[in-house]
């Protein structure tokens, strides 16, 4: 499958790369200004991308539709997805991945491979924790903003909004996201303004 991405690459790389990953659109962050200039700023490479179902690949459904107002706007294609024995998390993981094998030798001079850092937000922050976690040596640190913060608690929850692409059926038997945490390792991975079932944030470690 073929998904966009903004490159963001510095007069003089210093051999860091960030993948950044954003739940609305690669363009979200990119103004001049805003974080990922900042990073930039800094001497790293940022690769701003995105993952099936977000931004220029969201389908164009109207998002005032009573099913995709509680169950999200993808909600036709994740129901899809699972009567075919996939889950949106898991496809949105095999791009990240994708992303993250690009990015390691992206703009590079030398044979060794840019330092990865990842920044992910919103719906793109559970598939990135997923990534993180199957390959915990991948990323120098990860940074989650805006992510569920239990399936537990939103198991629990009498109503949620836009959370079905965000589950994989049957996962809570073996494991919750906090679990994930610390498979990436709790030490490198950073929490901030963790939401609720309906969407709520929280600032960071509330």
């Amino acid at each position: 499958m073929r998904l966009p991405a903004l490159a963001f690459v510095p007069e003089k790389p210093n051999g860091i790369a960030t993948l950044y990953l954003h739940g609305t659109s690669m363009k979200a962050d990119a103004a001049p200004g805003g974080p990922i200039e900042a990073l930039v700023k800094q001497g790293q490479i940022v690769l701003a991308a995105e993952l099936r179902g977000i931004g220029e690949t969201e389908t164009g459904h109207n998002k005032k539709v009573w099913g995709r107002v509680h169950f999200g706007q993808d909600v036709q294609e994740v129901f899809l997805a699972y009567l075919l024995g996939r889950s949106f998390v898991g496809m949105r993981v095999e791009d990240t991945v994708a992303w993250t094998q690009f990015l390691k030798t992206f703009q590079t001079t030398s044979n060794k491979p840019n330092e990865l850092h990842l920044v992910a937000i919103g719906e793109a922050a559970i598939p990135a924790l997923h990534t993180a976690a199957l390959d915990p040596d991948l990323f120098r640190t990860v940074t989650l903003r805006n992510m569920l913060r239990t399936w537990e608690e939103l198991a629990a929850a009498t109503e949620s909004h836009d959370q079905a692409v965000n589950v994989v059926h049957g996962a809570l038997q073996h494991y919750d996201l906090p679990d994930l945490i610390e498979m990436a390792g709790a030490a490198k991975v950073k929490v901030l303004e963790p939401a609720d079932p309906l969407g709520k944030t929280f600032a960071s470690g509330n």
